[in-house]
């Protein structure tokens, strides 16, 4: 009978702790990231559900983080799509990763708009013109993905999109154009 119930003890403890260990019951992540928010003062939130061992689909929410940012974006919502390479650890979604995603977002552009007096050529009026543009497009990342055994993710990317709705100028606006944007970033996050 004691043999029976330490065998019993056992078999649960170590069936308690595989089931503890085992990250492949992991599918969610949350994540920021790091070099946005210190680097262009804005904040970039990120939701991964893991579908498989190869394979993720999430949305990055960002937004400007005040004044003091040093970027023209306002708002962007960017739904994507991962698959991830080389995975040969017993871990779901981690590794190498190619990116597709989807972006939409706000972006402003102040400038300077002058008139000219046509007799003398001088700058009679100069007024700064402040113009948000909503733009959506499509791009590609490419990443590497780390998680430590406890939940801990670190995930560098480097990625590139292109506004194929909304980049164009309209009413005689002098604004920077919005063809492309920049997708990236070090990522650092929680897996649960």
């Amino acid at each position: 009978m004691k043999t029976a119930l330490l065998a019993l003890f056992l078999s649960t403890t170590i069936f308690a702790q595989e089931e503890s260990n085992n990250s492949l019951d992991k599918k969610h992540e949350i994540k920021v990231d790091a070099i946005e928010l210190i680097v262009v003062a804005n904040i970039e939130i990120t939701y991964e559900y893991l579908i498989s061992k190869y394979s993720g689909a999430g949305i990055s929410i960002t937004f400007d983080g005040g004044n003091s940012s040093d970027d023209f974006l306002n708002w962007a919502i960017t739904p994507f799509y991962r698959q991830y390479f080389f995975n040969r650890q017993e871990k779901r979604a981690q590794g190498l990763f190619a990116e597709g995603h989807l972006n939409l977002g706000s972006f402003e552009n102040d400038y300077y708009q002058y008139t000219y007096d046509t007799d003398t050529g001088f700058i009679v009026d100069e007024r700064f013109v402040e113009h948000d543009k909503t733009a959506f497009g499509a791009g590609f990342a490419l990443g590497y993905k780390w998680a430590s055994n406890n939940g801990f993710v670190i995930e560098p990317s480097v990625g590139v999109g292109r506004n194929i709705i909304g980049n164009t100028q309209d009413d005689g606006a002098y604004y920077d154009s919005i063809d492309f944007y920049f997708r990236g970033g070090i990522q650092v996050g929680y897996r649960f």
